[in-house]
């Protein structure tokens, strides 16, 4: 079984998303902030992230430039959330370093295939 974290200042995205991956077979950590999610990360082994783009304080790119420059993170998984569909934010997305960018709503079948594509082993191979 796979650790998620979902990291979103919006409980009802981290309530759908939690639903999402838990009926994947996964465990789910959530955090409604950067602050909070750095303390999840230090504490728990995480192989995967949901992202939410902006939110309060430290944006969710910051973040994400962090947890790839983190050796103690290599390996780990981040998906970008945002809500915004543009050319400047896939190209913010990019630059981050995050393996997905998604732009929400987010519907079961995509966060089914995402999971199985990035925490499968075989297929990350």
């Amino acid at each position: 079984m796979s650790t998620v974290l979902i990291v979103d200042d919006d409980p009802a995205v981290r309530q759908v998303l939690r639903e999402f991956v838990e009926l994947e077979g996964h465990r789910v950590l959530e955090a409604a902030d950067s602050s909070f999610a750095r303390k999840a990360l230090a504490q728990e082994r995480v192989d995967l992230i949901f992202l939410d783009v902006l939110m309060p304080g430290e944006s969710g790119t910051a973040l994400c430039h962090s947890i790839k420059d983190d050796p103690e993170c290599q390996g780990m998984k981040v998906i970008l959330l945002t809500g915004f569909d543009g050319e400047r934010a896939w190209s913010q997305g990019l630059r981050s370093g995050a393996d997905i960018f998604l732009v929400k709503p987010v519907n079961r079948a995509r966060i089914k295939v995402l999971l199985e594509e990035l925490l499968t082993p075989e297929r990350q191979a």
